[in-house]
């Protein structure tokens, strides 16, 4: 699951003299281009092309930035974006949303959701989560994360568009980590 190639590029976008800002851009993979958020640092995040994979199972994918503060005790979360969700009816685009919760406990408490974002297959949500969780307990629990929408989908009697598990004790949250992990279906 873990992308070999960075996915965060910083750079001060303001800054950038147009002849650089044109030759990063046609110097990206043509199945990943950059394009700047809406960060007060101008960082660039690598963002699907409309040619990019729809993920492995065809379900779309999911960017999520996540980070551990060993002084505070939080795992901070933000779901950035999905994109490629299947549309396999034109006339019943999806409201997408994001359920955050932890594993193994599945507890209510745990549960965290993104805004609903209308009629998108490629939503945008840059929202941030906080759980408190100590150090010693973060390596034995996991992340689901799964993308719904708000819409009954004709094809299924799920709201359920897609899902993955991030075991936290694959990955060094000590630095921040944004990612793409592939939706694969409800477990």
């Amino acid at each position: 699951m873990k992308e070999s190639s960075a996915n965060v590029i910083a750079a001060e976008s303001d800054n950038l003299p147009d002849d650089v800002e044109e030759k990063l851009t046609k110097e990206t993979s043509p199945l990943i281009s950059a394009t700047p958020t809406s960060s007060p640092v101008g960082i660039l995040h690598r963002t699907p092309s409309v040619t990019s994979s729809s993920g492995e199972a065809g379900l779309g994918r999911i960017q999520l930035t996540l980070r551990y503060s060993v002084p505070r005790q939080r795992l901070t979360v933000v779901v950035n974006q999905v994109a490629n969700l299947p549309l396999k009816d034109p006339s019943n685009i999806p409201d997408p949303y994001v359920k955050l919760y932890l594993l193994p406990e599945r507890a209510k408490d745990s549960k965290r959701k993104t805004s609903v974002i209308k009629d998108n297959c490629n939503p945008m949500f840059d929202e941030k989560f906080e759980y408190l969780i100590s150090q010693g307990e973060l390596n034995s629990q996991q992340l689901e994360v799964t993308v719904c929408t708000q819409k009954q989908l004709f094809y299924t009697s799920s709201n359920v568009m897609g899902q993955v598990i991030i075991d936290f004790s694959q990955w060094n949250l000590m630095q921040p980590l944004s990612s793409w992990f592939d939706l694969q279906p409800e477990k």
